[in-house]
């Protein structure tokens, strides 16, 4: 089952579902902007919902 999830991620043949899924958790793996910090007082820090490639694996 591990290895058919990452033969999804590292193939060259993704369907379209999975290419955009992919897309949209790297778009959503990103830094909180610097403004949001100014404007909430520092309150939020950082993004509690940060993933690490290698540690925490998608559930696609």
């Amino acid at each position: 089952m591990v290895y058919h999830l990452t033969y999804l991620y590292s193939s060259a043949h993704k369907t379209f579902i999975i290419k955009r899924k992919l897309a949209k958790k790297l778009k959503q793996n990103r830094p909180i902007p610097q403004w949001v910090r100014m404007r909430t007082g520092n309150t939020i820090r950082y993004n509690a919902k940060r993933r690490h490639w290698r540690r925490t694996k998608l559930k696609l």
